[in-house]
């Protein structure tokens, strides 16, 4: 391979690296976005009766991550220990 062929093989794959690139976040904030809204329809769920069993079942996540999600959404909070 000569250095003309190598110089523009490099071209090539850094101008495939920032495709990539910015493919990849696009699809972060997409799914940023995807999170953002499951957290909040989970807390709607919580406030409008759903167990946390019930949220376990369809979010497909264990309980604690149930328990953090609520919390990172301010939805359900721990009781103050006095």
């Amino acid at each position: 391979m000569t250095a003309v062929e190598r110089a523009e093989e490099r071209v090539a794959l850094l101008k495939r690296a920032v495709s990539l690139t910015t493919e990849l976040q696009a699809v972060e904030t997409e799914r940023d976005r995807l999170l953002g809204q499951r957290a909040e329809t989970c807390r709607q769920l919580r406030g409008a009766g759903a167990s946390i069993a019930e949220l376990q079942d369809v979010l497909g996540v264990s309980r604690g991550r149930v328990h953090q999600i609520l919390r990172d959404t301010g939805g359900e909070k721990s009781p103050a220990r006095g």
